[in-house]
């Protein structure tokens, strides 16, 4: 019987030689009349007897319904059951991808019912896929989800084969393989294309050897250091597994179980990625931060997906759990095979700094009220949905995001002025990409980061700084954004552009001071306001609204409130520095009271919360004296607390002293210090602590001590970040 079956296989795949090209991706699709009279008149087929593979095994299924003893697979068993036993009456994708893998796994689990399973996967292809509209077309919903929804067809197709008749199974293939390859193997949306079709080319034994057409076009999605370059929502729908498009992720997983292609879940650069998206890229009240073409109404649900980053890294495996508590999974083949265990407990995200990427700082408190803060820069890989936000801005805090983009879609949302970024002459900016992150730290109560536009901006130089002070149980959090540039041109006028999320007008509580708008576009919660306050005067303030989506494709979306601050050069200097302070309040955290210090060394203000007060300076010259300090640096933050300093931050400075508590060095560092602990940004420079308890205070072994006392220490910093 074996001889006779080589010998059927062997005339077979003569047949399909003859009616195609070879196999390698670029062969003929056999129509369906094609199929058709090949099955009635030459060779008949046997059933095969290596099904399932694609995703699991028959081996696994007594481990499989082991686990439905406990949660949370108890109750995915349990939603599996109820869902495949109830109608389906929807032509809808999502539907229809969600029910197909509910049955496929009720088939596994409810073993005494898998012949009633396999026919309702036989049926729901047969009548209700085949209904599908799908087809090779520049209508995106024609083509990305409706492969999705096929290719979870294909995986419940796998799973049930023993149980269907050779003719159902015939019917079946014929019509998933004439559906799918309406859609050509290359065109736009190329990931969900390889995903489905791949899917199916292992289904049918044609790919055995690893897609690396598929494995590069999802690499050149995340940056090295694991950063989405594209946006938000589509990291989350491509790569992270968004429903809509499940296949571009999905194909990944069937790639790893067959061991064709484990190039995946050990892969370095798709751990970051996950630890990215659940830890960075969403905001305390988990929701998405905004960059590129995205709405603030867009939101990223509980995919089928999103639980298999078990199986690429143990730190974003916790971050996940922090973001999707509460949450259950669906039962799905999916949710309930992929996954090699359940998820970890919880782990609240931190602030982290990624060079290729940006800056994603947070409160470090779980709260949905936090504040989030994003300095966006990347330095490759921008494609068509990259807005010019070199250097962007993305903030969240008390529950809201602060600031929306142009939105989207496409070329009328990406320019720097529909964005919150600075320009020259309100010139649009010469790429997509900067110099990425250059400088910065995290640490307890501050976080800091520069970036480098790089050349995207016409200046000799352009950095940006992003602060963003921590909320305490005491004090308010909040953002400073300092701007340094050095201009080509004397004439040139200098541009920022904060998008507040606000419809409404903008109180002005000083012109060219202090503006509060109320954040009431898309809010996620009412009463939030954000408070500009400009440190550094600018010539004028323009309050226009502008787009927040493409009117023709979102009739009717409403525009908001945009701030244009303008500056010119002074006194024949090239060189500009603007510093600015962004301030959330609303009816639970109200705003203090901004006075402003009259000096011509510097622009500065102080505020007061409770026992505390807050300093802001942006130095003119490098040396200030401001009540009981003095300081000498480009910028100088510092708190009080009932009159003592008891934390302070110095950009590019030489000192900081109050009552015997500061430093001073001889060369300029960037420092921040909080009673006996801080860190250091050095370019090489011998250094002195002044304060109390500071015999404790130890630094990494390279650092070499020169002297060190109850009240001082003293070391030599070659280059580098150094926290003590």
């Amino acid at each position: 019987m074996k001889i006779v079956k080589t010998i059927k296989i062997l005339l077979f795949t003569l047949v399909i030689i003859s009616c195609g090209k070879d196999s390698s991706g670029g062969r003929d699709v056999i129509s369906q009349s094609q199929i058709n009279n090949s099955s009635e008149n030459e060779i008949p087929r046997e059933k095969e007897t290596n099904h399932p593979f694609l995703i699991v095994t028959k081996d696994m299924y007594n481990e499989l319904r082991e686990k439905a003893d406990i949660e949370p697979w108890k109750s995915m068993k349990e939603d599996a059951i109820s869902r495949a036993n109830n109608s389906i009456s929807s032509n809808h994708y999502g539907s229809l991808q969600k029910y197909v893998g509910a049955v496929a796994l009720a088939y596994i689990l409810d073993d005494s019912k898998k012949e009633i399973y396999a026919n309702k996967v036989r049926d729901v292809i047969l009548n209700r896929f085949s209904a599908l509209d799908i087809q090779q077309s520049s209508d995106w919903g024609k083509v990305v989800p409706n492969l999705g929804a096929f290719f979870s067809a294909i995986l419940a197709l796998d799973i049930v084969y023993d149980s269907l008749s050779l003719e159902d199974i015939i019917k079946c293939e014929d019509l998933i393989s004439e559906r799918i390859f309406r859609v050509n193997r290359t065109g736009s949306w190329k990931t969900a294309r390889y995903g489905t079709h791949g899917t199916w080319d292992i289904y049918k034994g044609d790919r055995t050897s690893k897609d690396d057409t598929y494995y590069y076009a999802l690499i050149n999605q995340i940056t090295p250091d694991g950063v989405s370059p594209v946006t938000n929502t589509y990291a989350w729908s491509r790569v992270g597994g968004g429903d809509s498009r499940v296949s571009k992720s999905g194909y990944m997983d069937v790639l790893e179980f067959t061991g064709i292609d484990k190039r995946y879940y050990s892969n370095e650069r798709i751990q970051k990625f996950m630890r990215w998206q659940f830890g960075s890229s969403i905001n305390p009240a988990k929701e998405l931060a905004i960059f590129g073409d995205m709405l603030p109404t867009e939101s990223v649900g509980n995919s089928m997906l999103y639980r298999r980053v078990v199986n690429f890294d143990n730190e974003a495996a916790g971050y996940a759990s922090w973001f999707l508590e509460g949450s259950q999974p669906m039962g799905h083949i999916l949710t309930y095979i992929v996954p090699k265990e359940k998820l970890p407990p919880p782990v609240l995200p931190t602030s982290k700094i990624y060079e290729n990427g940006g800056a994603f700082f947070r409160d470090p408190v779980d709260t949905n009220y936090g504040l989030h803060g994003v300095l966006y820069n990347i330095t490759s890989q921008n494609e068509w949905h990259t807005h010019n936000e070199v250097n962007g801005l993305s903030l969240s805090g008390l529950g809201n995001r602060l600031l929306v983009n142009g939105g989207r879609l496409g070329a009328p949302t990406r320019a720097a002025k529909l964005n919150n970024t600075l320009t020259i002459n309100g010139e649009n900016h010469n790429s997509f990409t900067g110099g990425g992150i250059i400088d910065g730290f995290t640490s307890e109560g501050i976080d800091y980061a520069r970036g480098d536009d790089r050349d995207a901006i016409r200046f000799t130089s352009y950095y940006r700084d992003l602060i963003l002070v921590h909320t305490t149980s005491s004090t308010p959090g909040y953002f400073i954004v300092n701007d340094r540039i050095e201009a080509s041109n004397i004439s040139d006028k200098i541009k920022i552009y904060f998008h507040p999320s606000s419809e409404k007008e903008v109180n002005i509580t000083e012109a060219k001071r202090e503006y509060t708008a109320p954040i009431d576009h898309k809010a996620s919660i009412p009463l939030t306001k954000a408070t500009f306050y400009y440190l550094t005067p600018p010539d004028e303030v323009n309050i226009e609204k502008s787009i927040s989506a493409v009117q023709d494709r979102y009739p009717g979306y409403p525009e908001h409130n945009r701030l244009e601050s303008v500056y010119s050069l002074e006194n024949e200097s090239l060189n500009k520095s603007i510093s600015t302070l962004i301030f959330p309040n609303s009816n639970l955290v109200s705003k203090p009271n901004f006075k402003k210090i009259q000096s011509d060394n510097f622009d500065g203000i102080k505020f007061s919360v409770n026992s505390y007060t807050d300093y802001i300076i942006s130095s003119k010259k490098k040396s200030v004296e401001v009540d009981t300090f003095s300081a000498s640096g480009d910028f100088i933050w510092c708190r009080k607390k009932s009159d003592n300093v008891n934390s302070f931050f110095v950009d590019s400075g030489t000192y900081f002293s109050h009552n015997n508590f500061g430093f001073e060095s001889d060369s300029p560092v960037t420092i921040y210090l909080k009673d006996s602990k801080g860190v250091i940004i050095s370019k090489g420079a011998k250094i002195k602590l002044n304060g109390s308890n500071f015999s404790s205070i130890s630094f990494d072994s390279t650092v070499k001590v020169l002297s060190q006392s109850e009240n001082h220490i003293e070391v030599e910093l070659g280059s580098g970040t150094f926290k003590f």
